[in-house]
């Protein structure tokens, strides 16, 4: 069995209704377009999610829509798959799925960095340090 190898991704901590957020940078490519994103870590978000213009910028073909509560709503959301998503230099993920929602103005990042990529890794969340670590699986 391979050794797993833990990448630990910097970050900046940011303050949205005085809780402190992970927010990473992420790159999304797709259909050879790419975007750096900063996101905000969400283990409870089901996908990483974007703005709707952005799932149009990077080209994202529409594949369904899906039903998701949200923490106001329940809304319908378009759902696409991206090529692949990249956090830090060595985390990636290819053929992650993406859903487009409008999110607050407020919010410090334009993105949820959720479920459908960090599917793909043991995730360490360290409050103390801080410290978000992103682990080979």
């Amino acid at each position: 069995m391979p050794t797993s190898v833990n990448f630990a991704i910097p970050f900046r901590q940011g303050v949205f209704r005085e809780f402190k957020l992970f927010v990473v940078s992420v790159l999304i490519e797709n259909e050879g377009r790419s975007l750096y994103i900063p996101m905000i870590v969400d283990t409870a978000a089901s996908y990483l999610t974007i703005r709707p213009d952005v799932f149009d910028a990077l080209g994202i073909a529409l594949i369904r829509k899906v039903p998701l509560v949200t923490a106001s709503s329940r809304v319908e959301a378009p759902i696409g798959n991206v090529n692949k998503v990249t956090v830090g230099s060595h985390c990636v993920a290819e053929n992650v799925q993406v859903i487009a929602i409008s999110l607050p103005q407020s919010l410090p990042a334009e993105g949820l960095l959720g479920a459908s990529f960090l599917k793909h890794f043991h995730v360490a969340l360290d409050y103390y340090e801080p410290r978000f670590e992103l682990i080979m699986k």
